[in-house]
């Protein structure tokens, strides 16, 4: 519906005899004339071969995408496992490492290279060279 008035209309009455008449004058018709045919309209087939690639372009772009993020996930698992391997690594060589560190095994490894405790202790003085001993 619309917001406009409806429109009434008058009865059409006969013009008073008093009131001037204005009657429209008469129009001359132009005459007609020939007119040009519209051009031909542009095709289609460039716009769709234009639209066709780009939709084509685009899933090959999405395509390489996909293919080149799976790569980095094998790359990334793999880097993960040997990540965790080093890991592991490096924790059998602490331990190895703080167990040869104890004083029970130096000593008994000392033992089996020959070489013997020492009976005094001593110091040895950088400026004159000499063997300070001490009473221990």
């Amino acid at each position: 519906m619309s917001a406009a008035p409806a429109r009434q209309f008058r009865p059409v009455t006969a013009p008073h005899p008093s009131a001037p008449s204005y009657a429209p004058a008469p129009r001359t018709r132009d005459h007609l004339r020939a007119v040009a045919a519209p051009k031909h309209a542009r095709s289609l087939v460039p716009f769709t071969w234009a639209c066709f690639s780009m939709i084509l372009g685009a899933l090959a772009a999405v395509l390489v995408l996909n293919t080149t993020m799976a790569e980095g996930a094998y790359e990334r698992r793999d880097l993960k496992i040997e990540l965790a391997d080093l890991h592991q690594q490096r924790a059998t060589l602490i331990s190895e490492l703080e167990a040869n560190a104890s004083p029970q095994w130096l000593s008994t490894r000392a033992a089996q290279l020959g070489m013997e405790p020492a009976g005094t202790l001593g110091f040895v003085s950088i400026e004159d060279g000499t063997v300070l001993e001490s009473g221990n």
